[in-house]
């Protein structure tokens, strides 16, 4: 029998339709596992992309709430309120009570029965006041 195929410098048709075949299924073996890992890395940074957007939310209505707490500092109320959570201020027919944990006299101690007694014209002095009673025990 005849060979039908012509071997031309050394290699016959088939050896060369063969490497090249080997060839180009190399390249897209190649071409799939870098896509894949290209794939992989997208996956991981759109998790992290949602987990910063959740955090820039989160941060965002943090901020809104900053913002409306400040804009409320500014109202008379607002102004009252700090100052009776902050310095225990009261009116002049409030009592302030402070309870006292720890102490072998137990009970509540009325703040009324200090020699200086608060001001509601006097805000430094009431932090004066605030810090030498309460601070500097």
């Amino acid at each position: 029998m005849t060979n039908k195929f012509k071997v031309i410098n050394g290699l016959s048709r088939k050896a060369r339709f063969n490497i090249t075949i080997i060839v180009i299924l190399l390249f897209i073996i190649i071409t799939i596992f870098a896509s894949v890992n290209q794939v992989k890395q997208m996956i991981e940074k759109r998790k992290e992309i949602a987990e910063l957007e959740e955090e820039l939310t989160w941060r965002r209505n943090e901020n809104i709430k900053l913002l409306a707490l400040e804009k409320s500092l500014y109202e008379d109320a607002g102004v009252e309120q700090e100052a009776r959570e902050q310095f225990n201020l009261a009116y002049e027919e409030e009592k302030n009570i402070s309870i006292i944990l720890g102490d072998d006299e137990g009970g509540a101690q009325f703040d009324d029965e200090k020699k200086e007694n608060y001001s509601r014209n006097d805000l430094w002095g009431n932090i004066r006041l605030f810090y030498n009673q309460d601070i500097n025990r």
